[in-house]
């Protein structure tokens, strides 16, 4: 049986260049408590790497960092 571990850091990148900054705002709230990986796309963002590897799951002590 796989678990899915904990995100110490969701790093996601901007696919649209003139968005506004309160995205940032949204898609945290939309990852919170739930699971990602690589290349998953979120509002306008795409997660571009995880902390750890493989599908991890959001949560309150997770890091966000925006490219």
């Amino acid at each position: 049986m796989n678990t899915v571990s904990q995100a110490r850091l969701v790093v996601l990148r901007n696919c649209k260049l003139l968005a506004p900054p309160f995205h940032r705002h949204i898609v945290k709230a939309k990852l919170m408590e739930r699971n990602c990986q690589v290349g998953d796309r979120i509002v306008i963002y795409e997660v571009v790497a995880t902390e750890p590897e493989g599908i991890v799951q959001v949560t309150s002590a997770t890091r966000f960092e925006f490219k």
